[in-house]
């Protein structure tokens, strides 16, 4: 009786792995028939969209570099491309300068006199009155022994230490405005030196 009972379990189990893959195939085809397609996971992809986003990326990058760059250089103000040097046309007076500027910055503009020009113990220097207009002086080494109008430029009789000496002269100077200012300095009576500096707000 107990091998009469094995047998018929042993044959039940066989029905019912034969049966399975026929739920499985009949399960698979109800879904090829109602339309269903086996679910994959997909993700949306715009690369042209992206390579454009890439692009503005690098040229942002570009961008800020440059920009640290040229303040670097001194496009904005302190820097090797901003400073600069003058002379009148007979080379007597030689200028020192900063041709990029900020308002409201101090800076000193030195200016060396040669030896020929100097004959007594002062020398007269002139300075046009449109750039003392655009900036404030705060003082100049050595100081003045006098300081009087000549026309709307003013001239300074600075003191020197020793005739047929070299002198050397500088204004401490304030910006008071913006944009371009053409500055001449120069010995009484003759051509001065003239530069230009430009001054951002």
């Amino acid at each position: 009786m107990d091998l009469r009972h094995n047998e018929l379990a042993s044959l039940a189990s066989d029905s019912a792995r034969a049966s399975a893959p026929d739920r499985n195939s009949k399960a698979e085809g109800a879904r090829r028939q109602s339309g269903e397609e086996p679910r994959s996971i997909e993700v949306d992809e715009d690369m042209a969209w992206q390579r454009r986003t890439w692009t503005i990326q690098r040229v942002g990058w570009f961008a800020m570099g440059a920009v640290v760059l040229t303040a670097l250089s001194g496009v904005f103000g302190y820097g090797p491309v901003s400073w600069r040097h003058t002379s009148d046309p007979a080379g007597l007076v030689r200028v020192e300068y900063e041709r990029f500027q900020r308002q409201g910055s101090e800076f000193t503009l030195r200016v060396d006199i040669a030896p020929e020009a100097i004959t007594g113990d002062t020398v007269p220097l002139r300075v046009n009155g449109g750039f003392l207009e655009a900036v404030e002086v705060k003082g100049i080494v050595p100081g003045p022994q006098e300081a009087r109008s000549a026309g709307s430029d003013v001239e300074y009789v600075v003191p020197v230490a020793q005739a047929g000496q070299p002198a050397t002269i500088r204004f401490a100077l304030k910006l008071r405005e913006t944009g371009s200012h053409t500055a001449e300095i120069g010995l009484v009576g003759r051509e001065p030196a003239r530069f230009t500096q430009f001054v951002y707000p």
